[in-house]
């Protein structure tokens, strides 16, 4: 049973972000010995601070309660990711979509006093 997955570490060795195939649902076929078989993870990653960054590869058999990892290659590729054209606030740049809504104005008794939000 087995599960393919990654981790993203930091320059301060701190683990931000992974997943793997049994997260995402997508179950892979029995495997044995000798089999070889590519897992592709198709990312839209955020802007990151500037920094180094690693991409930590792993299989293991098993479910996600209880697996054996299989093989680890901390650290495999190292990437360093330069200033950007936008702001980086914190960690990372989320990219986001942002709407006005509608909100309905309390009326006021008095004729001196302003409009409030509701």
């Amino acid at each position: 049973m087995p599960i393919a997955g990654f981790m993203m570490r930091n320059h301060l060795g701190v683990d931000f972000s992974g997943t793997n195939t049994a997260r995402e649902e997508y179950e892979l076929p029995p495997m044995v010995r000798g089999d070889i078989i590519t897992v592709d993870f198709h990312l839209d990653i955020p802007e990151l601070y500037p920094g180094s960054f690693s991409f930590s590869p792993a299989i293991a058999d098993g479910t996600l309660d209880a697996y054996k990892m299989c093989d680890w290659i901390d650290n495999a590729i190292t990437a360093q990711m330069a200033h950007s054209d936008g702001q980086v606030y914190g960690y990372l740049r989320m990219p986001c979509r942002v709407e006005l809504n509608a909100r309905l104005w309390e009326k006021v008794e008095s004729p001196e006093e302003e409009p409030r939000l509701v």
